[in-house]
């Protein structure tokens, strides 16, 4: 739950309330359970698919009016980062890890964008309110000695009046020219008195809101900060996992050069791997394994070993469970 806004006072505009935007956050938590059915259906590159095709080809406008469309903003992208890395996960289970790279630069590059389009919104909102804050300390420094102050003053000038009024004492004509003067400038006493009373709740308010306002603009800059450090970190691993199997390929194939072997493509590599069941029975789980074969088939399209172990895990047997062999006829009796 995001914090409620604090409204600065007195002098504020009231925003009108535009239409909710979709909710990519309730969109993702309502689609990943049946994207997560469809990896471990083995449908890697139909999950792929249908993950990109929610994600909205623009992206959504980010609303900086005032700190609740900030937050509503701040959750919408939060939902909008975790479809771009439920879309590279589909991509690398299904054996795209190079398209998976792109996805994940992609999430890269809109993470920093939306911090952008944050610090820009919350630029004037912080200035806003660090001026608030300055400004309610200096007046409440200045309103309350002034308030006390008056108060006695003009609490003397209503006893007197009231002794006056009930004929206990007498004025000269000179007192009562005197007493009224008096009288006009408490009346301007007591209007300062009613401003400042009434605007001293007002900056005390401000004053304890600014440190909570400020701290929400400091956590909102905080999460933009983390949405880009853990994409970051995706691009990386994503890079060094291509990376790595890209060398070990580039290693084994100059290896076979130097045998006089013929080098078709990658699938030398994939052929070795496959020799060794291991390299795939050792995974973690089947749905770990088909996404290995998925990416051995990328490498060398149509190999008729990783199909096949494909073909039986999705059956429900082992990677590389041997057919049964058809059982051989009885001879007929003579």
């Amino acid at each position: 739950m995001r914090p409620m806004p604090f409204l600065l006072l007195p002098a504020v505009a009231l925003v009108a309330q535009s239409p909710a935007p979709v909710d990519l956050t309730q969109k993702f938590n309502t689609e990943l359970p049946g994207i997560n059915q469809m990896l471990k259906n083995y449908q890697a590159a139909e999950a792929m698919a249908k993950v990109e095709g929610m994600i909205p080809a623009t992206r959504p406008a980010f609303n900086g009016a005032n700190l609740q469309t900030i937050g509503q903003s701040m959750d919408n992208a939060q939902g909008l980062l975790s479809f771009y890395r439920l879309w590279a996960n589909a991509a690398s289970e299904a054996g795209q890890w190079e398209k998976a790279v792109e996805i994940q630069q992609k999430r890269l590059k809109t993470a920093q964008d939306i911090k952008a389009d944050l610090e820009k919104a919350q630029a004037p909102l912080a200035a806003q309110w660090e001026k608030a804050a300055k400004d309610s300390q200096d007046y409440i420094a200045k309103g309350e000695p002034r308030k006390k102050e008056l108060e006695p003053v003009i609490s003397a000038f209503k006893a007197e009046y009231e002794e006056l009024k009930s004929g206990k004492k007498k004025l000269t004509k000179k007192e009562a020219d005197e007493f009224n003067a008096r009288g006009a400038k408490i009346g301007q006493d007591e209007q300062e008195l009613a401003q400042i009373n009434a605007a001293l709740p007002v900056h005390k308010q401000n004053l304890a809101n600014a440190p909570k306002v400020l701290k929400v603009i400091a956590d909102n800059r905080k999460e933009a900060d983390g949405m880009i450090k853990a994409a970051e970190t995706s691009v990386a691993k994503a890079k060094e996992v291509l990376a790595t199997q890209n060398d070990e390929i580039t290693k084994f194939n100059t290896e076979q050069v130097m045998k006089k072997v013929k080098i078709v493509g990658k699938k030398n590599w994939v052929d070795a791997v496959l020799r060794n069941h291991e390299n795939i029975t050792k995974l973690n789980g089947a749905q770990a394994q088909a996404a290995f074969l998925n990416r051995l088939l990328v490498l060398d399209p149509g190999n008729a070993t990783a199909s096949k172990a494909l073909d039986n895990l999705k059956q429900g047997k082992d990677a590389f469970a041997k057919d049964a062999k058809p059982a051989k006829k009885a001879g007929k009796k003579k």
